[in-house]
């Protein structure tokens, strides 16, 4: 089964006096393009290290093989190899049981490579970052004071690099106008303290801590009822709970699942912090033996960036 394919977007800004720097000026003379190219090029021979918040592990950022570049385009893209050290396991082969290594906790890391996508534009204070996001393994905590170290040691002590989640007024507007409603789910932070009292229909059933979830999903799309309520709800002020007509419950949220041309985001009516940068374009995804192919995934992230710089996200 092929993995999900989630990625995040970020915006790339450069403060300069503590105000947004032009990219291709940011300290009123230097291009971080050529310093982000030059960046990408030290990594790859010199692995980036640094401690994890517990100060116990250690987190490495390298590239085992060179970005590539398109200076017409201004744009850079690879993978990252990160790798982080601190737990004690064993690597067996499977078929046999047999123990191929001891994996120390300080002498050995675990690695993953991440996709990356960069976009520097010219004449602009903002530029673009599409970062493959996997289950528990973020790098953007990584690649920050990476970034920051790499223009101090360059000698740009006046400015400071930073990476902020894009998205999602604008995003939202645009998938909910033109795109499916595939799920919802309703979200109760209550739970039936006896199931068995549930299962009998009992309504008057006492409740315990948890989360309960009604869940309603298509394999096409909801009606187009359902999304015009979706969208009002989404438009009230946000109370302590979701009051919705013709229930007679409170909900702490509303999760609902939009897909536009393929890619797929979840937002939420309440908790909308909870929103990640990250879209699911797994269904626009080729792959090959079970691996993503570089091309579909340049091609998403082009694509995901452009609707970006078309619908001008209010939130950056």
């Amino acid at each position: 089964m092929n993995e999900k394919i989630l990625l995040a977007s970020y915006s790339v800004r450069i403060k300069f006096k503590r105000e947004d720097a032009i990219l291709n000026q940011f300290n009123t003379v230097d291009d971080f393009y050529v310093v982000l190219k030059n960046f990408l090029k030290y990594i790859h021979k010199n692995v980036n290290q640094l401690k994890d918040r517990s100060g116990k592990k250690t987190i490495f950022l390298t590239l085992d093989e060179p970005a590539i570049f398109n200076d017409s385009k201004r744009i850079c893209y690879g993978y990252f190899s990160s790798g982080i050290t601190g737990e004690r396991y064993k690597v067996k082969e499977i078929a046999t049981n047999t123990v191929l290594m001891d994996v120390d906790k300080n002498d050995h890391a675990s690695y993953r490579d991440v996709f990356f996508y960069i976009k520097i534009p010219s004449g602009k204070t903002q530029g673009y970052l599409k970062l493959q996001r996997k289950t528990q393994f973020g790098i953007k905590t990584k690649l920050v004071p990476a970034l920051n170290g790499f223009l101090a040691k360059e000698g740009y002590t006046q400015n400071n690099l930073r990476l902020n989640n894009i998205l999602h007024s604008s995003v939202y507007e645009n998938m909910m106008l033109n795109g499916k409603l595939k799920k919802v789910e309703l979200v109760r932070n209550k739970i039936p303290d006896n199931l068995e009292d549930f299962l009998n229909n009992d309504e008057n059933y006492k409740t315990t801590k948890g989360t309960f979830k009604s869940s309603f999903s298509s394999g096409n799309s909801l009606p187009e009822k359902w999304k015009n309520i979706i969208h009002k709800l989404s438009l009230k002020e946000k109370n302590e709970t979701v009051e919705i007509d013709g229930l007679d419950d409170n909900f702490t949220d509303l999760e609902f699942q939009l897909e536009l041309n393929g890619k797929q985001k979840t937002f939420y009516i309440k908790n909308q912090h909870r929103v990640q940068p990250d879209i699911d374009v797994t269904n626009n995804i080729d792959f090959k033996d079970d691996v993503p192919t570089t091309e579909s995934l340049i091609q998403n992230a082009e694509e995901i960036i452009n609707d970006i710089i078309e619908i001008k996200p209010k939130n950056v």
